[in-house]
């Protein structure tokens, strides 16, 4: 079993905008890939407003035309974002607001799912507020982005140290695009660089928190919970950390053994934490840890 650690991604699981008993003019349909939707229709196609939910847990309730979705509605992403504004072929495409699961939001114009042109940017951490530009996407006058070095190692691994059983093995392994075992200022300007880009609305010269020694011991954890328990698929872990330093909250999703989401949140909660830094003074903010989990057979 391979797990691929895309350290600081969030996915959540969210209860439905619509309400389960249809209205007058509503129904419900099954949508091809398994997503569902409960709405109107025209000509047997969902048209007027409605909710779709998708297999990866996206939501949107709001307009729909002839299919699509188009108009004034608000959307939760599988990540936990949720966008309220106008849309175009099921992307944030116009006057939007943005609230960011990992702190701060931006409200403003959009264009094929990014921000494009003028807005106000909520940061995380400080909530200070500022008038910026994007351009595809792109925020003019940020700091420029830190560069990989020629030569400098992009991926990370830690072998579960399973032994072979006989030819075919499948074997448990936890890679990483930062090195799992050690903290902060220990990364290079380019790993720190992977880490702040889990965060849309950090405010340049701030910083996330993180494990002071990295989050080697709690994905160790994790690989050995996965034979006990048999996990499969992904797993995400969120922990909200305080000015201080010390853990406010921690949260699983994608583990269903609730003996095993309760060890696996006591790992993450029980580690030591730098805490963000907003404006040169500590803050509070969330650390987010997503594991994803497949086979391998060697």
């Amino acid at each position: 079993m391979k797990f691929s650690t895309l350290l600081f991604s969030l996915t959540l699981s969210f209860a439905a905008f619509a309400q389960d008993a249809l209205k007058p003019g509503e129904v419900q349909l099954r949508m091809p890939g398994g997503g569902s939707y409960i709405g109107t229709v025209k000509d047997g196609v969902p048209d007027g407003r409605g909710y779709f939910k998708d297999p990866d847990g996206m939501q949107y309730e709001g307009e729909v035309r002839m299919g699509k979705r188009e108009g004034v509605a608000e959307g939760l992403f599988p990540n936990g974002d949720r966008y309220k504004g106008h849309w175009k072929d099921g992307k944030p495409e116009g006057q939007g607001a943005m609230t960011y699961m990992l702190g701060g939001a931006f409200e403003g114009n959009w264009r094929a799912g990014v921000p494009d042109g003028r807005g106000i940017m909520t940061f995380a951490g400080s909530g200070r507020r500022a008038e910026v530009t994007f351009v595809d996407g792109m925020r003019l006058g940020a700091a420029p982005r830190a560069q990989r070095q020629p030569g400098e190692k992009t991926s990370f691994a830690v072998l579960s140290g399973a032994n072979r059983t006989g030819s075919l093995m499948k074997d448990k392994e936890l890679t990483s695009p930062v090195p799992l075992n050690v903290g902060y200022d220990a990364l290079t300007p380019a790993q720190k660089q992977a880490v702040r880009d889990a965060y849309p609305t950090l405010d340049d010269g701030d910083e996330p928190p993180y494990p002071l020694k990295g989050p080697h011991e709690l994905f160790a954890g994790l690989l050995k919970l996965t034979s006990r328990y048999r996990l499969n698929g992904d797993v995400a872990i969120y922990v909200t950390v305080g000015a201080d330093g010390k853990v406010l909250s921690v949260a699983t999703r994608g583990i269903d053994d609730p003996d095993a989401r309760r060890v696996a949140g006591i790992g993450a909660g029980l580690l030591k934490y730098k805490p963000a830094r907003c404006g040169g003074q500590p803050c509070q903010m969330m650390v987010p840890f997503k594991v994803r989990l497949t086979t391998v057979v060697r």
